[in-house]
C-alpha cells in the first residue's frame, strides 16, 4: 500500500465512523443535517483519492481518472456545507461585520456552482494521471506546466481556501461570542483545523505556479504529496475533534445514564410493585429485563428518569409506614455495620424504604408518627441517579441483613443497646 494510502486512511476511517455515529442518531435539526451532509461529503471525497478505489474506479469506466472529479467535487461541496453550518451557529448581533455578508448562502451557491461547473469543463482537456513511483495514479504531478489541468485545480483550490478561511473567522467569531466552555474549545479546535485547511490551496497552487516559470520547487513529487496528505489529515482531524467533543460528551452522558439505568433496577423493581396498578402494567407491558437495559441505548434519558420518578412515588407511598424514628434508628444501625459518611447515609434511607416496603406488603397499620420525608432528591437527573445508585447497592448488600432484620421486628439496634 503506498504510504500516502496509509496517511489518508487516517482521515477516511474517522469520518465514516463520524457519519456512521451521526446517522444513527438521526439529525432532529437543519444543523445536525448539515453538519452530516458536510461529513458525508466528505468521506466520499476522502475515500476516492484511495489508489485502489481509483484503480477500480479506472477498470469500470475505461477512465484513468474516473475518481478525480467527484473526489473534487464533493470536497468542493463539503466545504462549501461547513461555512453553512458554522454561520448558523455564530450568536447574532446587532451589528455584523461586513464581511459576514460575502459569505452568506447565496454568494456561497453561486461561487461554488460556477467553481463546480467551470472545474468540470476544465477536467476533460487535463493532462492524464502520471504513474508515480509507488504504483499509484498521480494527476497533480501531470498538470505541472499544463494550462487546462492547472485552470481546473486552481477553481477546485481556490473555492476550497474561499469557503476554509471564512469557515475559520466564524468558529473564532463563535468561541469569542459564547459563554459555553465547551462550545469554546469546539470552535477553536474547529478554526484550527480550518484555518490548516485554508494553507492547502496556497500549498498546492505554488507548486503549479513553478511550472509556468523558471523557479525550481524546493521538495521532490514524493514530499510534495507527503505534505499535502498531511496538511489534509491536520484538516479533517481537527475539524472532526472539534465538532465532535459535544458528542463525546453527549455519548459520556449517555454513558452515565446506561449505568444509572443498571444500578437503578434492582431498588426500582422492589419499589415499583407499591405502585398503582396501572404504573405496575404499564411496566409489565413495556417488558423491561436485565438484558435489555444492558443492550437498548435508545432513549436512556427517559427510562432513567421514569425510573427516578417511579422510585421517588414509591417514597411517598411508602411514607406512611416509615415512623418518626425509624431514619435514626436506621443510621445507627448502618454505622454499627461499619458503614460511615455517604454510605451511611445512603444505608439509612435503603434501610428505612425496605422496612416501610415490608410493612406496607404485610399490611401493616401506618406509622403513628410518620417521618416527613424520606429519600429527598434534587432537580439534576444524573445527581439523583447517582445517590439512588447508592441507595439501591445498600438496599441489597449482605451487610446490611442483620440490621434489616433488627429494624423490621422492631429490636433495638447494638448501638441502642450500648446506649
Amino acid at each position: 500500500m503506498p504510504f500516502d494510502d496509509v496517511i489518508d486512511l487516517f482521515t477516511t476511517i474517522p469520518l465514516w465512523v463520524v457519519v456512521g455515529v451521526r446517522a444513527y442518531y438521526w439529525p432532529k435539526t437543519p444543523g445536525q443535517m448539515s453538519i452530516l451532509a458536510t461529513f458525508f461529503a466528505l468521506a466520499i471525497g476522502a475515500t476516492l483519492r484511495l489508489s485502489y478505489l481509483e484503480d477500480v474506479l479506472a477498470d469500470l469506466t475505461g477512465m484513468k481518472d474516473a475518481a478525480v472529479l467527484p473526489k473534487h467535487l464533493m470536497v468542493m461541496l463539503a466545504c462549501t456545507l461547513l461555512v453553512g453550518w458554522v454561520e448558523s451557529v455564530v450568536p447574532p448581533r446587532e451589528h455584523e461585520p461586513a464581511w459576514r455578508r460575502w459569505f452568506s448562502l447565496k454568494p456561497r451557491l453561486v461561487l461554488v456552482t460556477a467553481a463546480g461547473i467551470a472545474a468540470s469543463v476544465a477536467f476533460p482537456f487535463a493532462a492524464p494521471s502520471v504513474t508515480a513511483a509507488d504504483g499509484s495514479l498521480d494527476f497533480a504531478s501531470a498538470q505541472y506546466g499544463d494550462v487546462a489541468g492547472s485552470i481546473h485545480l486552481v477553481l477546485y483550490l481556490l473555492s476550497m481556501g474561499a469557503a476554509l478561511l471564512p469557515s475559520a473567522l466564524l468558529c473564532l467569531t463563535v468561541a469569542r461570542r459564547t459563554d459555553d466552555r465547551l462550545l469554546k474549545l469546539c470552535m477553536r479546535l474547529m478554526a484550527v483545523g480550518a484555518g490548516a485547511g485554508a494553507l492547502y490551496p496556497v500549498y498546492r497552487m505554488s507548486f503549479l505556479l513553478c511550472g509556468f516559470t523558471g523557479w525550481t520547487y524546493p521538495l521532490s513529487e514524493g514530499e510534495f504529496h507527503r505534505g499535502g496528505s498531511l496538511i489534509q489529515l491536520v484538516t479533517i482531524l481537527f475539524v472532526l475533534i472539534g465538532s465532535s467533543v459535544r458528542g463525546v460528551e453527549l455519548c459520556l452522558r449517555a454513558y452515565r445514564m446506561r449505568r444509572g439505568v443498571i444500578a437503578l433496577r434492582p431498588l426500582w423493581v422492589e419499589l415499583v410493585s407499591v405502585l398503582p396498578p396501572d404504573v405496575i402494567r404499564r411496566h409489565l407491558q413495556a417488558g423491561s429485563c436485565p438484558q435489555g437495559d444492558r443492550r437498548r441505548v435508545r432513549d436512556l434519558y427517559g427510562r432513567l428518569d421514569q425510573r427516578v420518578v417511579d422510585i421517588s412515588d414509591a417514597c411517598f407511598a411508602l411514607l406512611p409506614w416509615v415512623d418518626e424514628d425509624l431514619p435514626r434508628r436506621a443510621l445507627a444501625a448502618a454505622e454499627a455495620a461499619g458503614l460511615q459518611s455517604t454510605d451511611a447515609l445512603a444505608a439509612r434511607e435503603a434501610l428505612c424504604l425496605r422496612v416501610a416496603r415490608l410493612r406496607a406488603v404485610d399490611g401493616e397499620p401506618y406509622a403513628p408518627r410518620p417521618a416527613l420525608s424520606v429519600l429527598p432528591l434534587s432537580n439534576d437527573l444524573l445527581s439523583n441517579a447517582v445517590w439512588l445508585a447508592r441507595v439501591a447497592r445498600q438496599y441489597t448488600s449482605p451487610q446490611l441483613a442483620d440490621a434489616f432484620t433488627t429494624l423490621a421486628d422492631g429490636q433495638s439496634t447494638p448501638q441502642e443497646v450500648t446506649a
